[in-house]
């Protein structure tokens, strides 16, 4: 987020070929495997935007599709060797100007079962009565014994087109993927790494990249002073 690192957060504000309801486009595939050669959105970054290893996008595929350099997901795939494809793609400049070398991650294999459930908190936005009145909703934080009922809570929740994710995480331990997704969370999708991954991507020099603590919600380390301990001032 470090404007002295990526020069415009977010770096790309607009993407090339772009066709809204074309269902080859890679932006309209999400957490599922794709045996196509899809259409992949490129990037063009805003006329202040540095170029880095990972870029930070709204449109094309945001946090459900991870943009980054060759070299930053060679690292990536020496960790995970199942549930992700890559797509080459590349960035445009302001002025035109292509940079190729970056791939698109699709991520169709989540590991939610690595959530510590009975310690996790999940936030929802339930409906009031009059909703179709009003609009109003209130917010509630839970806890869910089991998987179970997670799930019978979220498939209710989700017919009746209302906000629900885990806001507060914990994992469980001897999690023996060093990187991986989850899914029901705060954005629509999380992506973890282990410390072993997350020092060798630093010691790899990979720009772009901020690591929030998984058990801290987004509130926490945005607002509560953790993420400028770490990396100073937005």
């Amino acid at each position: 987020m470090s404007n002295d690192i990526v020069g415009k957060f977010f770096q790309s504000e607009k993407i090339a070929n772009h066709k809204e309801n074309e269902t080859k486009i890679l932006n309209n595939i999400f957490f599922e495997k794709i045996e196509f050669e899809p259409i992949v959105p490129k990037a063009i970054l805003h006329k202040k935007a540095k170029v880095t290893d990972l870029i930070s996008n709204v449109n094309a595929g945001g946090n459900l599709h991870l943009l980054m350099s060759k070299k930053l997901a060679d690292i990536v795939r020496k960790h995970r060797k199942n549930g992700m494809q890559f797509f080459e793609t590349s960035l445009i400049t302001h002025d035109n100007k292509e940079i190729r070398g970056y791939l698109s991650l699709n991520m169709f294999v989540s590991n939610n079962e690595y959530i510590d459930i009975k310690n996790s908190i999940v936030r929802y936005d339930k409906k009031s009565e009059d909703y179709n009145l009003t609009y109003k909703t209130k917010v509630e934080y839970t806890y869910f014994n089991d998987q179970t009922s997670f799930d019978e809570a979220l498939q209710f929740a989700t017919q009746n087109h209302e906000t629900f994710y885990f806001s507060k995480i914990r994992l469980l331990n001897n999690i023996d993927e060093e990187f991986f997704m989850l899914r029901y969370v705060e954005g629509g999708a999380k992506y973890v790494v282990s410390e072993k991954l997350k020092k060798e991507i630093e010691d790899a020099g990979c720009t772009g990249i901020e690591f929030q603590p998984v058990d801290l919600s987004l509130t926490e380390w945005l607002q509560g002073g953790e993420r400028e301990k770490i990396y100073g001032k937005a």
